[in-house]
């Protein structure tokens, strides 16, 4: 019987230190997440750093967005930084635009991932226009001449149907291979 013990309590210790739930336990995996992260260089803009993620439909934002601007004050270059909290994100494709609220008022930020590095660049770009981020409109972007973002668009389980899964990939970048593959990820079973 104490070997049994000592048996189970290895088993335990192990999954506890792995953080794997034990088999059976019920837990739920979380749907993934839209992403936007990543930070460089870019233009007039230096010291750019974001992490900024919402549920597949936009909801539950958060994150934060910091950066410093170059801007002409009298004549003169000032180096401003803008930093806060997200107030949401919204992702097609490679495109992220993620709204934050600045020091002076809700900012638009608009993120490209152009994929691996040297095929063109990433870009980055900032409007003072308020936003729901429903659209880019108004913002364009500085390619990043350092650094790298990421941006990753989930789908939600409508956007799986009548052959949007074609459109989605993995965790891995592996593109589904059916409709309900698609959708298990996108309800978080896989």
């Amino acid at each position: 019987m104490a070997r049994l013990s000592m048996s189970l309590f290895g088993v335990f210790v192990t999954v506890v230190a792995l953080g794997m739930p034990p088999q059976g336990a019920g837990a739920a995996l979380a749907p993934p997440r839209d992403s936007a992260v990543g930070g460089g260089e870019a233009g007039i803009f230096h010291e750019i750093f974001m992490t900024a993620n919402s549920d597949s439909l936009g909801g539950d934002a958060g994150g934060t967005v910091s950066f410093v601007a170059e801007i002409v004050v009298g004549g003169n270059v000032a180096r401003v930084r803008f930093a806060g909290p997200v107030t949401c994100l919204g992702v097609e494709g490679n495109r992220a635009v993620i709204g934050f609220l600045g020091p002076i008022g809700p900012m638009k930020v608009l993120a490209v991932d152009n994929g691996a590095t040297g095929s063109p660049a990433d870009g980055f770009g900032v409007s003072v226009l308020a936003t729901d981020c429903s659209n880019e409109t108004g913002v364009g972007t500085h390619p990043l001449s350092t650094g790298d973002i990421a941006v990753r668009d989930v789908p939600s389980k409508a956007q799986c149907l009548a052959g949007g899964w074609r459109s989605y990939s993995d965790a891995a970048g592996q593109p589904f291979r059916n409709q309900g593959e698609c959708i298990a990820f996108a309800l978080g079973a896989s």
